[in-house]
């Protein structure tokens, strides 16, 4: 950034400032794939500074969607809100690269995995409230390996750059990323814990866990579930029906076993492109982490 954009600055600084997000040990990532590698973790700051800027433009514009975004906690307008998330998502990573003191091909793999997985992310925020016919797991499944899986992927793979990887293990690291980033996002949507203020079902996206449910119910429940999921944009009770169809335990103990498939394919993957060490560990407990948060609950009394 330049003296031209003091007023940009100023505010990416405000939304920094009242993002929780910062919290998240998972964006950290990089940091823990360097140490793995390369046995030097403070390698990959670029790479997480970069991530930084652009999740809070993605989080930022999410918000706004949602209607979530606070003006007077963040001190900007709603349309100022557009703008600044606007240039995080392009033109200030765009610009951290360039100054970036890193060897040409790095920053050309930059630039591309930016555009590339930007792209990714704003078309399966496209298809991800859909309000038509009944979607497949495989469906939903790419659109979360769009909207969440590919910046993971971006930042992993930058990473590996970084730390001297190449060729199959490139390739390799990429599926890790993106498939990490699929698990991140099952773990967010079991984040609310008041089945009558789930976003989720108030903005009529279709979850995996929905997906899954469609599958595996009886075509009454299925009829039942499809209406319910209608009325719960506008019906907290609504919502409560359908949280109550989605943790039955039929549901959710084979949705767990999805879930524990990933995790053991994430497991399987940082097995083999990791040696043993402090930072292999951090990242397996990200990965195991990561599954608790998105089991759901099976009642024990029913099972």
């Amino acid at each position: 950034m330049t003296s031209k954009t003091p007023s940009l600055i100023a505010s990416i600084k405000r939304l920094i400032d009242a993002d929780l997000s910062v919290s998240s040990p998972f964006r950290l990532l990089p940091f823990a794939i360097s140490g793995a590698l390369s046995k030097d973790e403070g390698a990959a700051l670029p790479v997480v500074v970069l991530s930084r800027i652009w999740w809070l433009g993605a989080e930022v514009f999410d918000d706004l969607t949602d209607g979530k975004f606070n003006t007077a906690e963040v001190g900007l307008s709603r349309s100022q809100a557009v703008v600044v998330s606007t240039a995080c998502l392009s033109a200030v990573p765009s610009m951290i690269i360039k100054r970036l003191d890193v060897e040409v091909d790095f920053k050309a793999a930059c630039e591309w995995e930016y555009a590339d997985s930007t792209l990714a992310a704003a078309g399966s925020q496209l298809d991800d409230v859909y309000h038509g016919e009944i979607r497949s797991w495989s469906e939903v499944m790419r659109i979360y390996a769009g909207k969440s899986g590919a910046p993971y992927e971006r930042d992993v793979v930058l990473a590996a750059l970084l730390a001297g990887a190449e060729g199959d293990r490139i390739r390799a690291w990429r599926v890790f990323g993106r498939l990490f980033g699929v698990l991140r996002q099952l773990a967010n949507d079991r984040s609310c814990v008041d089945a009558g203020e789930d976003e989720d079902l108030i903005n009529g996206t279709w979850t995996l866990l929905l997906a899954h449910a469609m599958e595996i119910l009886s075509p009454p429940k299925r009829v039942e579930l499809g209406d319910l999921r209608d009325l719960a944009r506008d019906s907290p009770a609504a919502r409560n029906q359908v949280m109550e169809l989605l943790g039955s335990p039929d549901v959710a103990s084979q949705y767990n076993r999805r879930i524990m498939a990933l995790h053991s394919k994430l497991s399987q993957l940082i097995a083999a492109l990791a040696e043993p060490t402090e930072s292999r560990d951090t990242i397996q407990w990200m990965i195991d982490v990561s599954t608790s948060n998105a089991f759901l609950t099976v009642p024990e009394a029913r099972i």
